[in-house]
């Protein structure tokens, strides 16, 4: 059930906080749920639609890279806004905040009375409760007169032309693929106009989507939700009432499903979709993780024509929120020749504006039976990336070896051996501010080279050289010993997936506006 944040906004407790749009159009923008946190990391716990509530407290002291951060995982995980209350932490905007705000299109709060965020959620679940009461009033006749139409097999065009009537609107019944299967009257998808959707529910999933125009409403979203329902029924009553799905999305489907095991399969399933393989040329497998704000089958004709003209002819489809990339590749597939083509088709889809936060990529295969796996293994990178925040578009699947490696070790194990190898430096800098983690992953990143670690951490070489005692001191063990490096590389990104965090954070930074580092710190 989904709401304009304007709807939210003028609920009782959101009114006595005094809110302040800095930006954003509350009017345009739909709200699912209102949630409220201090955690950093909020990003990575939100499902998406949400209004996030917050003192502040969590960001207090953190450098401008991560406040942009911050922000840049809010809007990854799909929430529409964030409300800050100020006078607390902040007693203005942070413009970092407001800067990454308005760049990613996140409607921004300030909150200037200070009102317990616990009513405000309380007063949205009013809203929810209300609105679902109101429905249930006004749905008997026109549920029955959808039922009516449904059990009278009068067909599907009857059923949605029923529908526009009763919303006063136009509206599409669209596939899994993006395409229109029917609508109650003639005329095209609006583009950047209000509308209100409903998911179109079978056996196995979603099978489509109801569309209509204009804002919604209460009676608008309830009308909406009967007539999915509605449609449903009907497609169950009579499944040649609409077009199958596309053949591509039916090959995307097949492979995720496992279903296609030979290369025989999979290649008379690709041609039927329009692309025949070269058994000379590699097939190339990628997932395309977009903006939850934006529905995946919506994506797909841009997809197409990127890759087409990137690669060739291939096929593209979707499920949940990723698109799905199966397509030619090359004799040779060298990884810069691989990253390079297909960052030139997030290039063709906006390149930084595109609504993908990344795309994972896997190694290319040579045997087309080979494609079910290799699509799984572009989702799993897909979902790494997101996990440890990374913020390159194109990720390929030997770039996070290592996570997919630690990512198949069970939560216990894993952390068992962050700390083996690791936990002794994470309990010394939470305890006395240093940053002997930060030096360890800089070390490392510059191949132990001393001059290069000292100017990527900003100290001294002598500095680094007393980092270093220290660091081994604790861990007992030779910090240029080849062996120990590979375990504390592993180690560290192991610490990032379970944590979230950035080594190369300086926990200085994090505390400086707090409170001053011991003086003995290294």
């Amino acid at each position: 059930m989904l709401f304009t944040l304007a709807e939210v906004l003028a609920t009782p407790s959101f009114r006595r906080a005094g809110v302040e749009v800095v930006h954003g159009s509350p009017r345009s923008t739909t709200v699912r749920w209102v949630h409220s946190s201090e955690v950093y990391e909020m990003g990575g716990l939100l499902a998406g639609g949400e209004v996030l509530l917050t003192s502040g407290l969590g960001l207090l002291g953190r450098p401008p890279l991560q406040l942009t951060t911050y922000v840049d995982r809010l809007v990854d995980a799909g929430c529409v806004a964030l409300a800050i209350e100020l006078g607390r932490s902040f007693v203005t905007m942070p413009p970092e905040i407001e800067a990454a705000a308005r760049r990613r299109g996140l409607v921004l709060l300030a909150l200037h009375e200070v009102v317990p965020f616990e009513q405000i959620v309380e007063d949205f679940h009013d809203l929810v409760v209300g609105r679902r009461v109101a429905a249930s009033r006004t749905s008997g006749p026109v549920w029955q007169e959808l039922l009516g139409i449904v059990v009278a097999g009068q067909g599907m065009g009857t059923l949605l032309r029923a529908v526009g009537r009763l919303a006063d609107s136009t509206v599409w019944f669209v596939g899994p693929d993006g395409t229109v299967l029917e609508r109650s009257r003639p005329g095209d998808l609006p583009a950047g106009h209000p509308t209100t959707t409903a998911d179109v529910r079978g056996p196995h999933g979603s099978v489509g989507r109801l569309v209509l125009t204009g804002t919604a409403t209460d009676r608008r979203s309830s009308l909406v939700e009967q007539a999915a329902v509605a449609v449903a029924l009907e497609l169950g009553r009579a499944p040649a009432a609409t077009r199958t799905p596309s053949a591509a999305q039916a090959v995307v489907t097949e492979v995720l499903a496992g279903t296609l095991t030979s290369d025989a399969a999979v290649a008379s399933a690709c041609r039927e979709a329009g692309w025949d393989p070269d058994p000379a040329r590699h097939a190339v497998a990628a997932v395309l993780d977009v903006d939850v704000r934006v529905p995946p089958h919506e994506l797909v004709p841009a997809v197409r024509q990127a890759v087409t003209q990137r690669l060739g002819a291939g096929v593209v489809g979707w499920q949940g929120h990723h698109v799905v990339v199966i397509g030619p590749g090359w004799v040779r597939p060298e990884p810069g020749r691989v990253r390079d083509a297909l960052s030139a088709v997030l290039d063709d889809l906006g390149g930084e504006g595109a609504p993908v936060h990344v795309m994972g990529v896997a190694a290319p295969v040579a045997a087309l039976a080979s494609l079910p796996s290799a699509v799984a293994t572009a989702q799993e990178v897909t979902g790494l990336a997101r996990r440890i925040g990374s913020r390159e578009r194109v990720v390929l699947a030997r770039d996070l070896g290592p996570h997919r490696m630690l990512a198949r070790l069970p939560a216990s194990e894993l952390m068992a051996f962050v700390t083996e190898q690791v936990g002794a430096l994470i309990a010394h800098d939470a305890a006395h501010g240093t940053d002997l983690v930060r030096t360890v992953d800089a070390y490392l990143a510059s191949r132990s080279t001393k001059a290069v670690a000292a100017q990527v951490l900003g100290i001294r070489r002598q500095s680094l050289y007393a980092r270093i005692t220290r660091i081994e001191s604790l861990l007992g063990v030779p910090l240029d010993d080849a062996g120990h490096q590979a375990g504390l590389a592993l180690a560290i990104a192991g610490w990032r997936m379970r944590t979230g965090s950035d080594p190369q954070v300086s926990s200085r930074e994090l505390t400086s506006a707090v409170a001053p580092a011991p003086s003995s710190a290294i």
